[in-house]
């Protein structure tokens, strides 16, 4: 075969290829589609321990306990997060207790959110033999709920 029957072959494959031809054909279709998906509402709460609380002034009246500790909040969306729990208890007796997050009752996060949070706890003695020595807890619960 001459360069020249070797060249025209290049050109006229060159230009069936560009007109939409190809070795198998002309193309027929050709249709465009997006793809897409929604990302679900979804929250973490991470590093969560149990606590102690202490003080100063043990078993006396009027004495207050404190404690607190650090946790992770992480979420894709904006969350109220919110803590419940009840009085410290050992049988029949128990302490007030009040617990806060973040040194409040409640707190909101504008976007989604990645971040460090304090959890916290205080509990205040009554009189002297308003409740008997010996341990005392509760259970607590952190909430995050979509917004």
């Amino acid at each position: 075969m001459k360069i020249q029957d070797k060249l025209l072959l290049v050109a006229t494959s060159l230009t069936l290829a560009l007109a939409g031809q190809s070795a198998f054909g002309q193309q027929l279709d050709s249709k465009g589609a997006t793809v897409s998906l929604e990302v679900g509402k979804f929250a973490k709460i991470n590093n969560l321990n149990d606590f102690v609380l202490t003080s100063l002034d043990d078993g006396d009246e009027g004495a207050v306990y404190a404690g607190f500790d650090m946790f992770n909040v992480e979420s894709n969306a904006p969350v109220l997060v919110e803590v419940s729990g009840g009085n410290l208890a050992k049988g029949d007796d128990y302490i007030p207790t009040v617990y806060k997050l973040d040194d409040q009752a409640s707190f909101q996060t504008g976007t989604k959110h990645n971040g460090e949070h304090k959890i916290s706890a205080e509990a205040t003695l009554g009189n002297i033999s308003a409740q008997e020595a010996g341990g005392y807890s509760a259970d607590i619960t952190i909430t995050v709920s979509a917004i």
